[in-house]
């Protein structure tokens, strides 16, 4: 075992920043779980999205978006719509 003796100064800026981390991190992604629907229809993919049915039709067609279908009934997991959002999503060098 071994005995770090520092200042506690030095340890209140370690603390704040690992509690500055998990809010910037953790919290967003809670949050998000807390208030996400489990499934979503065309509709709110859609609107989501916006896109028309007929787009969200060619994303189904060519494999890009998962989706469940049971009959003519088809739906979303809100898992698979964020892993189409992180997939597509570009980030700015701005």
């Amino acid at each position: 075992m071994e005995l770090i003796i520092t200042h506690p100064e030095k340890i209140q800026e370690l603390v704040d920043a690992a509690v500055s981390k998990a809010v910037s991190e953790v919290l967003p992604k809670v949050y998000r779980q807390m208030y996400k629907k489990p499934v979503y229809t065309n509709e709110e993919v859609c609107e989501l999205l916006g896109v028309s049915k007929r787009h969200l039709q060619y994303l189904r067609d060519t494999e890009q978006i998962s989706f469940i279908q049971n009959g003519r009934k088809i739906l979303y997991r809100a898992e698979d719509l964020e892993n189409f959002f992180n997939t597509n999503h570009i980030t700015s060098e701005a």
